[in-house]
């Protein structure tokens, strides 16, 4: 299987290096030259190598480094995404933490790091299952972090089980989301597993600015229900503003692109309301004389977190006309209730967790948002649903300490 897999993989490189011609945004060949294994630095110590594919990902691991240099540890950090690399650019550029592009699941590629970077371990964020690196020399440990499992990876896994089963005997040990995950890979012949929680849920993961909400508390009327739609994608803008039509409240919009800002501008005209820019506004506290028909637009990137922190409620969109949906438990860690829509296909297990025992409320139509926010105008309500969200999200948390100390044992 691994001849086979080798063969077809070989025979897409040029297709893959084409793809990453096009896509990557920066340094296109320095880092094509990386991820074929050229240009690595030599450490002296033997190294821990961090690996993710996202943003969020990249962030969460971010901080593990942190904490790991913290210890002693060397670190390198790979991302396979541009956003990812970007973070850790910013974050690394001056730091004794390392970072790379992920490469090509080439085995020759991988063993010149593993002998550039002595590199003794391995945590591979969730899925990331690559053969070639999994096959790596049994001096290397693997740890397979924030491991988790769908539906539609469960059923592919199994029919290919006799491979998928090989490949997992490779990796130490699995720091699974949840109890379901455990069961997927105890089916799939993995007994070394411990449960860990999401990750993506850590409160250390969602800080908030405190300046930053200063700035942004003073757009926001002070008696009047102030209602972030964030994230949002095209249809869904509208969508919201005919369901609270009528309603007394401040909405403000924070497209999830921001080269839509233009397109939500005219959105919110033609339905209309006057459209204000924050970028726009020199006093902040003129806002606070705008009537019914202004809606604001947010168009600062990077912030929305600080924007969630000083609203009354969070609608997070993605999921009322697109169907991936965002993440919706930012709000709650910002300490503002949070309400999605209900097409969510890339936090399945989550909507399980949360959404269908209905701590965190989902909608499908108009009138039901409308009902939705209607109900949480009134403060103790929305206190009481907001505490029950930010427990239970806690309780679903992942630990950075059961992190390190997995790594440091194993």
């Amino acid at each position: 299987m691994f001849i086979l897999y080798n063969l077809i993989y070989f025979f897409l490189l040029p297709l893959l290096i084409l793809r990453d011609l096009i896509t990557i945004d920066q340094n296109k060949l320095k880092t094509i030259f990386q991820k074929l294994g050229k240009n690595y630095a030599k450490q002296t110590a033997s190294s821990i190598w961090l690996h993710g594919v996202s943003l969020g990902e990249i962030k969460i691991l971010s901080t593990l480094a942190k904490r790991l240099d913290h210890e002693g540890h060397n670190v390198l950090i790979t991302s396979t995404t541009n956003t990812g690399r970007a973070e850790l650019e910013k974050n690394f550029i001056d730091s004794n933490i390392k970072f790379l592009p992920f490469p090509y699941d080439l085995n020759f590629v991988h063993k010149k790091i593993i002998n550039h970077y002595k590199i003794k371990k391995i945590v591979l964020f969730e899925s990331e299952f690559w053969p070639n690196l999994l096959s790596l020399s049994p001096n290397v440990k693997i740890i397979s972090l924030n491991t988790s499992i769908s539906d539609q990876s469960f059923s592919r896994y199994k029919s290919l089980k006799f491979f998928t089963s090989f490949l997992f005997t490779k990796i130490d040990l699995f720091l699974a989301q949840s109890k379901e995950t455990i069961n997927r890979l105890n089916i799939l012949g993995a007994s070394n597993t411990k449960l860990l929680g999401n990750m993506k849920i850590n409160p250390e993961n969602y800080l908030t600015d405190e300046n930053k909400k200063h700035k942004y508390a003073k757009i926001l009327a002070t008696d009047v229900f102030n209602v972030v739609l964030g994230s949002s994608h095209d249809g869904e803008e509208e969508f919201v503003i005919d369901a609270l039509e009528g309603l007394k409240a401040n909405l403000i919009l924070a497209p999830r692109h921001p080269e839509r800002i233009d397109r939500v501008l005219q959105i919110v005209k033609s339905k209309g309301y006057k459209a204000v820019k924050v970028s726009n506004i020199e006093n902040y506290d003129q806002i606070k004389v705008f009537n019914s028909k202004t809606i604001i637009i947010f168009d600062e990137v990077g912030d929305l977190i600080n924007l969630y922190a000083v609203a009354d409620l969070a609608i997070v969109a993605g999921s009322i006309i697109y169907e991936k949906g965002h993440n919706f438990m930012e709000p709650i860690f910002a300490d503002t209730l949070c309400i999605t829509g209900s097409k969510l296909r890339n936090y399945k297990q989550l909507k399980k967790d949360l959404c269908d025992s209905n701590i965190i409320e989902t909608f499908d139509t108009k009138n039901q948002l409308r009902a939705l926010v209607d109900k949480y105008r009134d403060s103790k309500i929305r206190n009481k649903k907001l505490l029950l969200q930010r427990k239970t999200l806690e309780e679903l948390s992942g630990s950075y300490e059961l992190i390190i100390d997995s790594i440091n044992d194993i």
